[in-house]
C-alpha cells in the first residue's frame, strides 16, 4: 500500500509531494499567523545538514528555515515545556532561523521554539522566559 501523501504548489518554492507523516498540525497557528495551521517539515537534502525547511501547506507561498536548537545551544531544549507525558523521544524542539543579507549573522528564535509532539504530529509555538531568551540568537559567533 503507498504512503498517503500531500501535495502543496507553492509558485515561489515549487511543487512537493509530502508523505503525511511529515505533516505537522499547529491547532493555534504560529505567532502573527494564525492562519499557518498545517506545516510540512522538508527534510534537507544533504544529510547531518543542521537545517530543515518548514513550508507551510495552508500558505504554501509561506516557508520558515528551521533548526534543532540544540545543534548551536547544547541544552536548550531542557528549558523547553514538553507536552504531558512526552518521552525523550517524543517530541523535537525546532528554532525558526532568519537569515540576514550576510548570512553570517543568521539568528534563531529562542523566545519562541515550536514543539512537535511526534506521537500526534501536533505542534504549538511557545513564549519562554523573555529574559532568558530573544527572538535573535547568533547562530554563528562573531569573530
Amino acid at each position: 500500500m503507498a504512503e498517503e501523501t500531500i501535495r502543496i504548489v507553492s509558485r515561489r518554492f515549487g511543487t512537493y509531494d509530502v508523505p503525511a507523516r511529515q505533516i505537522v498540525r499547529l491547532p493555534e497557528g504560529l505567532i502573527g499567523l494564525p492562519e499557518a495551521r498545517r506545516v510540512a517539515l522538508l527534510e534537507p537534502k544533504t544529510p547531518g545538514a543542521p537545517f530543515r525547511y518548514m513550508l507551510c501547506v495552508d500558505e504554501p507561498e509561506l516557508a520558515f528555515l528551521v533548526c534543532d536548537p540544540d545543534d548551536f545551544f547544547p541544552g536548550y531544549s531542557e528549558h523547553v515545556p514538553r507536552p504531558t507525558g512526552a518521552g525523550p523521544g517524543d517530541v523535537v524542539v525546532l528554532a525558526i532561523v532568519t537569515i540576514p543579507e550576510s548570512p553570517r549573522e543568521m539568528t534563531a528564535n529562542l523566545l519562541a521554539p515550536l514543539v512537535v509532539d511526534c506521537r500526534s504530529r501536533e505542534g504549538r509555538q511557545l513564549i519562554l522566559d523573555a529574559a532568558r531568551f530573544t527572538t535573535r540568537h547568533r547562530l554563528i559567533a562573531e569573530g
